[in-house]
């Protein structure tokens, strides 16, 4: 067998876990700043006052996420005296009512008895809980996604001594909040910019430290994903490229991860799909099954179909799950002029084949 080539169980991966999406660095370089922020939002709780409340923004692969779950995982790492101080993160995609959002901090604050409990009944559970404690930091990602929001009345409200976390896409988020809610939240705006071309290659460059043994990428190879993620301006689709490269050059025997290998996982859409499927939500993936099976067909007509598949949302929600996979090029909405109101829309599923064209 050749030198440059894999034998038996060999692999080229030293922490293959690194490239994971959910993996949290120790260190997130070029993300000092708003880990400092954080910081100063959460600190008034270890002097017994309440924190800030931050709204953080930026578009996706811009590193919010990551950074927020990396500051909430430092508050069990480091020494913070006798103070207890709780966090929670709940990703609003997946739990986008008030009522599955109580329920959700109900279990990760320990209370798991809410079986056949109703909303006011969890809250007064929760509030128990959190009187007992020196202070929360509640962060909720994708804070956009909720359908209602009278749990974070009820967090404005009831639980003194907290610091509030909310993560969006959406730069318009909170201009059409309900007055008594807007009158209670005054949050600090922390802005996620576009990782700069030489952050994005710094930040690539540690990942593949993390993930392989030294010396295996080639220059070359390194570069062609590195262009790929800066062309996308996403860290994670860099990081996914990563990872299907390296199995890739992995499956084919190769010692080193070379150009070619970059060159596959790049046209090759189960690479691309990775990074689709890990933005939406279940329920948002039923409607895009939907949209690729009955392409071309009204809103109305799609609404139908999916009410008769078992749907429940209302039709206002499934027009904003279409809204939202317009967003993401995986459909395309034409008005029609017609329907109530002159709303209806035709709705072509565009596909994974031209979204990874544009990838």
């Amino acid at each position: 067998m050749g030198f440059d080539l894999l034998e038996g169980e060999q692999t080229i991966f030293s922490y293959s876990d690194a490239l994971d999406p959910d993996h949290i660095p120790k260190l997130l370089p070029h993300r000092e700043n708003q880990q400092l922020e954080i910081r100063n939002a959460i600190r008034p709780l270890l002097h017994g006052r309440t924190g800030d409340a931050l709204l953080i923004r930026g578009g996706p692969g811009f590193g919010k996420t990551v950074v927020v779950k990396r500051m909430l995982m430092s508050l069990d790492e480091e020494e913070i005296g006798d103070k207890k101080i709780s966090h929670v993160y709940i990703n609003c995609w997946r739990h986008n009512t008030t009522y599955k959002i109580v329920v959700e901090l109900a279990h990760e604050l320990g209370y798991k008895f809410t079986h056949n409990k109703n909303t006011s009944q969890i809250i007064d559970e929760i509030k128990r809980i959190v009187e007992h404690k020196d202070g929360i930091v509640l962060a909720f990602d994708e804070i956009d996604k909720i359908e209602d929001y009278d749990f974070l009345y009820f967090v404005l409200e009831e639980i003194k001594r907290k610091t509030l976390l909310l993560i969006t896409n959406d730069n318009d988020w909170g201009n059409k909040l309900d007055d008594r809610i807007k009158s209670r939240l005054t949050p600090i705006v922390l802005e996620f910019k576009p990782y700069e071309q030489n952050e994005i290659r710094d930040i690539l460059k540690d990942r593949v430290k993390l993930a392989f043994y030294q010396n295996v990428w080639t220059d070359e190879a390194f570069n062609e994903i590195v262009n790929k993620a800066i062309n996308y301006s996403d860290i994670r689709a860099g990081i996914t490229l990563l990872k299907v490269t390296g199995e890739i050059a992995e499956q084919t025997g190769s010692r080193k991860v070379k150009l070619e290998h970059a060159k596959e996982a790049i046209s090759n859409t189960s690479a691309f799909k990775i990074r689709v499927t890990s933005d939406l939500a279940e329920e948002e993936q039923h409607v895009l099954d939907i949209c690729k099976t009955n392409s071309g067909q009204t809103t109305g007509e799609l609404y139908k179909i999916y009410r008769q598949l078992g749907g429940q949302k209302s039709h206002k929600t499934f027009s904003r799950y279409l809204q939202d996979l317009e967003t993401k090029k995986l459909i395309k909405l034409d008005m029609t002029g017609e329907g109530f109101a002159g709303k209806s829309s035709i709705i072509t599923y565009i596909g994974d084949e031209k979204r990874l064209t544009e990838f």
